[in-house]
């Protein structure tokens, strides 16, 4: 496995080099077009074939890049079609649309709430083997078994233990990642602008 540097070591670089980070960004940029919106390759994107892209790249306050990206996709319905049948309240399509975007964006944790989330974290935090994942790389699933889950299988026994892992994980990079905590950074004036 690959070293990962430290965070603060990993600021200073990028501080002492902004070149390379945007170097670095603009590499990753390419790498998410081409595999995975299927961009100038042999396959179709994630979301279907795409027809066309564009995007704008920002600075965040801690002078990070980020990407805003507006994608076209081939076939697909115009934005007054998708209007005119999610204005039509005896739509079937925007009964679909309402469930599918609701099971897909969730502001939450895996089957458990902050609180949980928190101490379970602190917990696990304790433990001197215990790994920031934020810091590591993730491991790969377990290739899957071909039948019902059985205690008897090593492979269904493994598969489980991965999963729950990894939801363990997920809300351990959520908590980190997606929990503002002010800092100087957001205030303008004491008051957080986040």
């Amino acid at each position: 496995k690959p070293d990962i540097i430290p965070k603060d070591i990993r600021a200073k670089l990028i501080a002492n080099n902004p070149v390379a980070g945007a170097r670095f960004f603009d590499m990753m940029v390419k790498l998410f077009i081409e595999h995975v919106l299927g961009v100038d390759s042999n396959h179709d994107g994630l979301y279907g074939k795409t027809s066309a892209y564009y995007g704008t790249v920002e600075q965040q306050g801690r002078l990070t890049l980020h990407l805003h990206l507006l994608l076209w996709i081939t076939n697909s319905l115009s934005p007054q079609d998708i209007r005119e049948r999610m204005m039509d309240k005896n739509s079937n399509f925007r009964t679909k649309m309402i469930e599918y975007l609701e099971s897909v964006h969730q502001g939450e944790f895996i089957d458990q709430t902050k609180d949980e989330v928190q101490n379970e974290v602190k917990y696990r935090a304790s433990d001197p083997e215990y790994k920031d994942p934020t810091q590591t790389l993730p491991d790969p699933p377990p290739y899957p078994c071909d039948h019902k889950y059985t205690d008897h299988c090593d492979i269904c026994v493994e598969s489980q233990t991965w999963w729950k892992k990894f939801k363990g994980i997920v809300n351990d990079l959520l908590l980190k990642s997606n929990i503002h905590t002010c800092g100087d950074h957001c205030k303008v004036k004491g008051i957080c602008k986040a």
